[in-house]
């Protein structure tokens, strides 16, 4: 190789018009190249959940995700006997959104159905209760409250946000690349 040769190695090639492939200092190239992504990808990380929970917010109450708990129904018979000591409810003290539950349940393959109104008897409901309905007994607890998550709905903004700024942090290092050839191609041509 000849000294000529090594000299033309150092110049960026003008045939691809591209510039410097590496920032130009060695703090800015650590920082570009490793932080900023790094710190990129943790923002989204952390958006995403924080997006999902507080969209999830937003929308359970009018979607009908929460609130409205369900019970089962089983015959007392099915227990020979075991439900002597559980206190016993008639059926004219239940609201109608719980009698309407109660039939619903008994009708069901399933012996569930949600309570969708007025829940006057949930500690009871809640420890199990004997139901005499059309002269049988029922044994009514409830299985899932279906409450609603409580958070901040800000939530939702934040995250996306952090989700957004952790983007623009992972592209720095090529958008970093790109401006500094650009820069580089602009002081090429001010000085022809």
């Amino acid at each position: 190789m000849s000294s000529g040769d090594d000299a033309s190695s150092d110049e960026p090639s003008t045939a691809t018009g591209t510039g410097p492939t590496e920032p130009t200092t060695a703090s800015e190239s650590l920082l570009l190249t490793y932080a900023a992504p790094f710190l990129g990808v943790l923002l989204i990380a952390i958006g995403l959940p924080l997006s999902i929970v507080g969209g999830y917010v937003v929308i359970q109450d009018s979607a009908g995700l929460c609130g409205e708990p369900t019970i089962a129904v089983t015959p007392d018979d099915e227990y020979s006997g075991a439900t002597d000591t559980i206190e016993t409810l008639p059926a004219g003290e239940l609201t109608t959104a719980e009698q309407r539950a109660l039939e619903e349940a008994i009708d069901s393959p399933l012996q569930e159905a949600k309570v969708q109104g007025d829940l006057q008897n949930r500690e009871a409901f809640l420890e199990g209760v004997i139901v005499e309905y059309e002269g049988d007994g029922y044994y009514v607890q409830i299985t899932s409250q279906n409450s609603c998550l409580e958070v901040q709905p800000l939530l939702f903004p934040i995250g996306g946000i952090a989700i957004l700024v952790g983007v623009l942090g992972v592209l720095t290092p090529p958008i970093y690349r790109k401006m500094a050839g650009f820069e580089e191609r602009m002081q090429r041509d001010r000085a022809e």
